[in-house]
């Protein structure tokens, strides 16, 4: 391994951050403005997460992941629960 600063296998994440796990650290997130597909040509976007608190370099505070990842289970159970009334069979 080489010790340049673009080398992948030695990433210098920020102390106490993880990477984003909204965009997985790429700092762009699909673009859906219009509902399920892109209608402005855009394609992608930056992370609402990482993106404009850390200058899109896609890591986060461990604190924001685990606020994100708490928030995203609360909305599965959510789904979970509306849907068990709807199964069919």
């Amino acid at each position: 391994m080489c010790d340049n600063e673009d080398d992948y296998h030695e990433p210098s994440i920020p102390t106490d951050h993880v990477l984003c796990p909204r965009c997985n650290g790429d700092g762009e997130i699909a673009c859906h403005c219009g509902g399920d597909l892109c209608v402005c040509g855009e394609e992608e976007q930056p992370c609402p997460l990482c993106g404009g608190e850390y200058g899109g370099d896609g890591y986060v505070s461990r604190d924001t992941a685990d606020r994100y990842w708490k928030r995203q289970h609360e909305i599965r159970d959510a789904i979970r629960k509306v849907m068990e009334g709807n199964a069919d069979g």
